[in-house]
């Protein structure tokens, strides 16, 4: 189903190594409308939508998501990236409300997208056989495009967040082509290493999108990573309260290839716009000292 997938292996060998750490930070509110201009050679139209998801609600979410897909169409969004765990969340229960990638709430974002060439990435909670992963599924007016399992499950917890007693580890990345433009995608714990987005620049993605399901991510948190890549970002992160009842903030933000912020919401649900041009991310990568810069050959070695 995945235009491109890269294997553990050629992941290391293709990996930055030694970026560092990533400054943390807030900001205040901004959201952007939709642009006015909705068209444009060579742009894409990113829509992300920050939800309120009540852990375990699947009906009452999936209706919530689908009334915001519904609005980021309207809005002109080519694509409309929401949040890790969209529908369930972390519940004792997981294993019954769990779907398979092509199950109704694809079906239903598949026959909203009918008619048009705009793609969802959203965040599910996903059951193949005995086996569950936490995904990302891409889907079209075609219906499931492809579909993205969690490399790096977050381990230093106890309870329903301590992932790998629930879930199963993915193996592979994946990318996908959003208007003749190449993609990548990951979640929540997987952009904690800094090589993710390096090996996906290195498979040539001028776009990488990150599902989140976490108290806040932010800007400050993409800043370094998309500058030092070249890469256009966007992160959607839930808000509102989750399953213990602490608050979550959000932050969801749409970030340039140079690390400028483009667009951001805090400590509400809404959609953020950005029109974006990935073939400008490509072009600044050729000239990007901290890319061009890198030695693969040499890092491997260390791995």
């Amino acid at each position: 189903m995945s235009e491109d997938k890269i294997s553990r292996r050629r992941f290391i060998e293709t990996g930055a190594g030694g970026l560092g750490a990533l400054t943390l930070g807030v900001r205040d509110i901004f959201a952007a409308e939709p642009p006015d201009d909705q068209s444009g050679d060579g742009k894409v139209r990113i829509a992300v939508v920050q939800q309120h998801s009540v852990p375990g609600a699947v009906d009452n979410n999936r209706a919530k998501a689908l009334a915001n897909a519904k609005e980021a169409l309207e809005g002109g969004a080519d694509i409309i990236l929401f949040h890790e765990e969209l529908l369930v969340g972390y519940v004792d229960n997981m294993k019954e409300l769990a779907e398979e990638a092509d199950g109704p709430t694809s079906r239903a974002f598949q026959s909203l997208l009918a008619g048009s060439d705009s793609l969802v990435l959203w965040g599910l909670t996903e059951r193949d056989g005995d086996k569950y992963y936490i995904a990302a599924t891409l889907v079209g007016a075609a219906g499931v495009l492809t579909n993205y399992r969690k490399t790096h499950l977050w381990w230093k917890a106890e309870g329903l967040r301590h992932e790998p007693s629930f879930y199963e580890a993915g193996n592979e990345l994946v990318t996908f082509p959003v208007k003749g433009h190449k993609c990548g995608v990951m979640i929540c714990y997987d952009g904690a290493f800094p090589e993710m987005t390096r090996a996906y620049a290195n498979l040539d993605c001028g776009m990488l999108f990150w599902l989140n399901n976490r108290g806040a991510r932010g800007h400050a948190e993409l800043t370094k990573l998309a500058k030092t890549n070249s890469m256009i970002m966007a992160a959607a992160c839930v808000c509102g309260e989750n399953e213990l009842g602490n608050r979550c903030r959000g932050g969801s933000n749409i970030t340039d290839h140079d690390g400028s912020l483009l667009a951001e919401v805090w400590d509400r649900e809404g959609i953020i716009y950005a029109d974006v041009v990935p073939g400008a991310a490509a072009a600044a990568r050729n000239n990007n000292p901290l890319y061009k810069g890198r030695r693969g050959d040499l890092y491997c070695l260390y791995e």
